[in-house]
């Protein structure tokens, strides 16, 4: 009902969260929702997956999410953070859910919103239905003939940005009772923001929460004296002189700042009708309305999203086509990241053409064998090279990987190296001489070792945060409590032995940990870099070796002698400093790939092979699956903790052997790289 005196709204009858929660979930009205969404367009979430991949299967799609909802199973997908530069050369950062999510909170925002709008003033013109920028512009001329002379032009500092979540929750409970649609918004919230604050300006949900957010500043001028005119986080008071414009400042300013938001000094001046003002692209002067260049958008974070689309389809275009390129070179055996080149399948051969490496498949043929050419690629291009058991490399091949610095290794069926053809990189000598003189300084050793194995039990701790994250599983939980503790201990551990023994305790925990983040019947409890009887280890084991190899690589370019350990002890033909660099790598680029492969399905249990001995193999296909898993986690960009870009793992890998060979030579503290979470 509405009071006479204030032209206040008033509920007198809470919402039912309950109801509404079933309506919003229900096949009709995602159905309906989704259709709102592809009409209106918009880019790809933090998913990448478009408009246009989503409608494919969209009935089994919105199946699933009503039966995730009702089951309190959903999670929201990955948001997507897109800079978009602003006239004054600053720029603002749009928050875009993904299509899956904008569909749930657009069915929301169409059952609430109704029922929220009967609350809000007169004076709210921005996203609401029947409502637009002529009607404020409109309501403005009206209010200076009713005796309006002088005018509060006032902005919000980062209004989305600092929306406070317990106060727009607190504001939601004087309207709607408590349920699991006000935890569902509750939780897109916490994913939209940051320290408790910020609404994601691409959520079809947030222009409601907004006006329901500022819906109090409405009421309070509502008031003859100090009239407000709002659109979204734009608004104008409208007063009868000055010392009244400068009190309805006051107040606003007050009031904003209840809700953890602050006026703009700079950009909030009182002005008289008399000198002008320019609002939703219009211009005051006077009794004139002149409408400015500039045309003020209903919806401008929508046209926006359509823009990006555009430019993810020509992007989309672009990247097909590379990744055509990308395909065949991909079918004969290169990966992208450091351009690892793998000859892994029978029937393969590396051979050369000109200054290139070229790879072979065998034919057969009536009239005999004969090999067929599938890529030919410049060395230069190339940055190391894998050769399986059953593959072939010619003389020419290897002369040619040594005379272009091209690393060459054997490895065995289970991903083991057995040997390296490697080239010499440069006079090493007192790079090493430096290396075995600080191993024998254990004071400092210890110290390097610490860093080592903070790095290996923070990245342990990280990613089983993440794995966890939906399920809340709670042994897991409880091993992250214990893990803590470990962590806190490291740094008073008095030698090596004791850090090593603190390193197993924190394994212990972790990796039943692991196996319980493991799906569709893998089942795994313990690490065992011998044993080939379980594929779990084996697929450990494979992408631990896969992770040595680039590790020794870089190691190697840093000038590092590979074998000489810090944390792992120095034993013949074992890479102990590449043991030790690797710690810090493994939960991101070992652990995290096996549970990718295995929890998408890449690789299923029929494609392990059982030996006469009881080992067992992995088939060519699940192979191919975990290499190219770990390729694309190599070439995955992450933020350089050395230079603050964003850089691919390989290159992460490289500058931590310069940052190790800095701290061997006394230039600059070695510190691991640690993954947030």
């Amino acid at each position: 009902m509405k009071n006479k005196g204030f032209s206040t709204n008033f509920r007198t009858e809470l919402i039912d969260d309950h109801d509404l929660f079933k309506k919003a979930i229900s096949l009709n009205n995602l159905l309906s929702a989704w259709s709102h969404v592809w009409k209106n367009g918009g880019c790809a979430g933090g998913d990448n997956i478009s408009l246009e991949q989503f409608q494919k299967g969209v009935n089994d799609r919105l199946v699933k999410l009503s039966k995730k909802l009702r089951e309190g199973k959903y999670s929201p997908a990955p948001l997507r953070y897109v800079q978009i530069p602003k006239k004054d050369g600053s720029k603002r950062q749009l928050v875009i859910p993904s299509i899956v999510d904008r569909v749930i909170q657009t069915s929301v925002n169409n059952i609430l919103t109704p029922l929220l709008d009967e609350e809000f003033e007169d004076s709210s013109f921005g996203y609401r239905r029947g409502k637009s920028v002529e009607q404020a512009v409109s309501r403005i001329s009206f209010l200076q003939r009713m005796g309006g002379a002088w005018v509060v032009d006032a902005d919000i500092e980062g209004f989305f940005e600092n929306v406070l979540h317990k106060k727009l929750l607190e504001r939601l409970a004087q309207s709607m009772s408590k349920g699991p649609l006000t935890e569902l918004i509750s939780l897109w919230l916490e994913h939209g923001g940051t320290n408790g604050k910020g609404l994601a300006q691409g959520s079809p949900l947030s222009p409601l929460l907004a006006n329901l957010y500022l819906d109090r500043l409405d009421e309070a001028f509502a008031e003859k004296g100090a009239r407000i005119v709002r659109y979204a986080d734009d608004f104008v008071i409208i007063c009868e002189d000055a010392p009244n414009a400068q009190k309805a400042l006051e107040k606003a300013r007050n009031l904003l700042a209840e809700h953890d938001l602050k006026i703009n000094k700079d950009k909030t001046k009182i002005v008289s009708f008399e000198k002008g003002f320019r609002f939703l692209g219009h211009m005051f002067v006077r009794s004139l309305v002149v409408k400015a260049e500039e045309k003020k958008e209903e919806n401008e974070i929508l046209t926006l999203m359509r823009r990006i689309n555009n430019i993810d389809a020509e992007n989309l275009a672009k990247q097909q086509l590379a990744e055509e390129e990308l395909e065949r070179k991909r079918h004969a055996g290169l990966q992208p990241g450091l351009r690892v080149l793998y000859i892994m399948e029978a029937k393969r051969r590396l051979s050369v053409r000109n200054q290139a490496f070229v790879v072979e498949e065998k034919i057969i043929g009536f009239d005999g064998d004969e090999w067929r050419e599938i890529l030919a690629i410049p060395s230069r291009e190339v940055d190391r090279i894998e050769v399986g058991p059953k593959a072939e490399v010619d003389n020419c091949a290897i002369n040619l990987a040594l005379a272009s610095d091209t690393p060459l290794a054997y490895v065995n069926g289970w991903g083991e190296t057995l040997g390296w053809v490697a080239p010499r990189y440069g006079a090493r000598a007192k790079r090493h001489f430096l290396q075995a003189k600080f191993i024998l300084d254990e004071e400092k050793r210890l110290e390097l070792a610490k860093a080592f194995v903070n790095g290996r039990v923070r990245n342990q701790r990280a990613l089983l945060h993440r794995l966890n994250r939906a399920r809340q599983d709670k042994e897991t939980l409880k091993a992250l409590s214990q893990i803590n503790n470990l962590i806190r201990n490291i740094k008073h551990q008095e030698n090596i032995e004791y850090l090593m023994g603190l390193e197993g305790r924190a394994t212990a925990l972790y990796w039943p940990a692991i196996g319980r983040m493991l799906k569709y019947g893998f089942n795994f409890s313990k690490r065992d870099r011998r044993g080939k009887i379980s594929g779990v280890n084996i697929m450990f084991n494979m992408t631990a070796n896969m992770l040595a190899r680039d590790v020794t690589v870089c190691l190697e370019r840093a000038g590092l002698h590979p074998g000489f350990g810090i944390l792992h002890e120095t034993y013949k033909d074992r890479d102990a400093l590449a043991y030790d660099l690797m710690e810090e790598f493994r939960a991101p680029l070992c652990e995290s790939v096996v549970v990718s492969v295995i929890n998408s399905r890449i690789v299923s249990q029929h494609m392990f092979a059982t030996l006469p001995t009881g080992e067992k193999r992995m088939m060519g296909e699940a192979v191919k699956g975990l290499i190219r898993a770990y390729e694309r986690a190599a070439s995955r960009p992450v933020k350089s903790q050395i230079s603050g870009k964003r850089r691919k793992w390989r290159h992460i890998i490289s500058e931590q052997a310069f940052l190790l060979v800095a701290h061997i030579e006394g230039r600059e503290q070695y510190k691991p790289y640690i993954m947030d979470y």
